[in-house]
């Protein structure tokens, strides 16, 4: 019996969809790498361990927004009340944290669980009342911001000391934000990436009806994502505290539309199924670079809106615009005998 024969070209077809997968990944650090150079050309203090230090703060509350966003975008949602739960977190934080061992671990803990909390009440009502996640976060982020105003109706409170230590330390010349992050991507996000959960993301907001008839449980996995959101974003509220030391329940609304275009930049597709850590945390770094370069260009802080808005609305035109050429291509190539795309042509 003979063999069937291979399709043209089917050999190469894998690697060459990983590295288009990578592509976006591949291009955000080296956009990371040409801002880093300019950086050493504007900034009389590059390299230096003081401005690595203050680059990976500035930089921390941002990643872990954009984690937050990307859990969401990866399941085809988008979360308007990233901002605002950074904001209650870090006032809760600072309302209520004393410089004693019992009273750091018990605000953390509570800090981490109001953040789980509100992003299940998200996903309880994306998921079980049917809505769209616009909407409900949109009305969500108006709540927490409310509660925070009734937390601390204006900038105040304080953080011990040891506590942001802890944040803004060094051990010898390396930031302890380093480890910090890398703790929770080895010990949280990697973990949970890799479970069933983490799996269903994907899959799910790749092909929500084909993930159902796999045996995934679309509702617990959806449900999951705005949890794990959830409680990112309360680690985004805890650094974010720990800088300042204060409460502040304003603070936090720029992270919601940095969080979205630091998620794009990375190559999460707002279509769903599509995206990761990696390249969430490079587009955070490279929006908190651009604003660095700014300061340095004295260019008003004001304008970071204006910056962070075109980024946003240039990385969608790429990717629409890529989406649009994929599908082209797709419908140009012949079908083969059983009607399988990239079939030769008799």
């Amino acid at each position: 019996m003979d063999k069937p024969k291979a399709r043209p070209g089917g050999g190469g077809r894998r690697p060459l969809g990983a590295l288009a997968h990578s592509m976006p990944v591949l291009i955000i650090y080296a956009v990371l790498l040409v801002m880093l150079v300019v950086l050493a050309f504007v900034s009389p203090r590059f390299p230096s361990l003081a401005l690595t230090n203050s680059l990976m703060l500035s930089a921390l509350p941002l990643v872990f927004a954009a984690l937050a966003q990307t859990l969401v975008v990866l399941v085809k949602g988008i979360d308007i009340s990233v901002g605002p739960l950074i904001s209650l977190v870090m006032v809760v934080a600072a309302a209520l944290m004393h410089d004693s061992g019992w009273s750091i671990a018990g605000v953390v803990a509570l800090c981490l669980l109001i953040g789980m909390a509100a992003g299940a009440l998200n996903g309880a009502l994306v998921v079980y009342a049917r809505l769209q996640s616009i909407i409900v976060t949109l009305a969500t982020s108006l709540i927490f911001g409310g509660l925070a105003l009734f937390v601390m109706p204006q900038p105040g409170g304080s953080i011990p000391g040891s506590v942001a230590a802890f944040v803004t330390g060094n051990v010898g010349v390396i930031p302890n934000t380093v480890f910090i992050l890398a703790g929770c991507l080895l010990f949280l996000w990697l973990p949970v990436r890799k479970s069933r959960f983490g799996q269903g993301w994907y899959a799910v907001g790749g092909n929500e009806t084909g993930a159902f008839y796999s045996g995934v449980a679309v509702s617990r996995v959806k449900m999951s994502a705005f949890i794990f959101a959830g409680l990112f974003s309360a680690l985004a509220g805890l650094v974010l505290a720990a800088q300042t030391m204060t409460g502040d329940p304003a603070m936090g609304a720029p992270y919601t539309l940095n969080s979205i275009a630091s998620t794009v930049l990375g190559g999460t597709s707002l279509a769903g199924g599509i995206g990761g850590a990696i390249g969430a945390m490079g587009g955070a770094f490279v929006l908190t670079i651009v604003v660095d370069i700014l300061f340095f260009f004295r260019v008003s802080s004001y304008y970071q809106y204006v910056f962070s808005g075109a980024i946003v609305i240039i990385a969608l035109a790429i990717v629409t615009t890529t989406e649009f050429l994929k599908s082209r291509r797709a419908k140009a190539v012949p079908a083969d005998d059983q009607g399988h795309p990239g079939g030769v042509p008799k």
